[in-house]
């Protein structure tokens, strides 16, 4: 199991898994529908989970006046987890979603400004608003009024043989195997698809943090002991 596979290895396991023929001369009319089958399962398994290795940081600076900001290019607005504006030192988090009564403290269709942005939401045509609008330009060497964006970032691409799958790569031929062998009527399909799902628990489970617990009565409180009686006796 392994990330960043070329995809000239990923349709050569494909072809194994599904009993394909290995000959590249007999796969050159099927290759393009394999590769985007290849491409639609790893998209799926993106669009289904926040894959940590996969989390980024973006920064851009604010501008006076500026309400809307386009996304980071290889950012989705969609898969955004966080917006932080470093201010005083430090960086603060900005709410998401923006309500009719933060503007009846700074009205940014009046152009009201103030620093720092406290909140943010989704805007038309996939752009980022921030409120209130900001007062003062970003300073590139204190980075006051830099924003920070985290989120999942998009896939890169995967087309050429060298190019290099993001998603593990045993995970999206199994899936894709599973599919091609339902197509052909094969009886080890589900077999493929069970040892494909096996496979993604496992590794989410890896991936997704688990609640720890501390000892001597700091973290989590303990269930109450519950006392069962095994002899009633009669008060005297």
């Amino acid at each position: 199991m392994a990330r960043k596979s070329t995809l000239i290895k990923l349709l050569n396991d494909l072809r194994a898994e599904a009993r394909v023929s290995m000959v590249p001369s007999h796969n050159i009319q099927a290759r393009e529908a394999q590769v985007k089958l290849l491409q639609r399962v790893q998209d799926r398994l993106w669009e289904d989970f926040a894959w940590p290795h996969l989390r980024v940081e973006r920064q851009q600076p604010v501008e006076a006046g500026q309400r809307y900001y386009a996304p980071p290019e290889d950012l989705n607005i969609e898969r955004i987890e966080r917006i932080e504006v470093f201010s005083d030192g430090c960086w603060k988090l900005l709410c998401p979603g923006i309500d009719p009564e933060n503007h009846s403290a700074w009205n940014s269709d009046l152009d009201e400004r103030s620093w720092p942005p406290r909140r943010w939401q989704i805007y038309e045509d996939e752009t980022i608003e921030i409120w209130p609008i900001p007062d003062t330009n970003a300073d590139a060497t204190t980075r006051d009024g830099y924003l920070k964006i985290t989120g999942i970032r998009n896939l890169r691409e995967f087309v050429e043989d060298d190019d290099r799958a993001d998603l593990d790569d045993r995970l999206i031929v199994l899936y894709a195997a599973a599919e091609l062998l339902a197509a052909s009527g094969a009886k080890d399909a589900q077999l493929k698809l069970d040892q494909a799902n096996a496979l993604y628990t496992k590794l989410r489970g890896h991936l997704t943090p688990r609640k720890q617990f501390r000892m001597f009565g700091i973290g989590e409180r303990p269930a109450p002991r519950r006392l069962f009686i095994s002899q009633y006796r009669r008060p005297e």
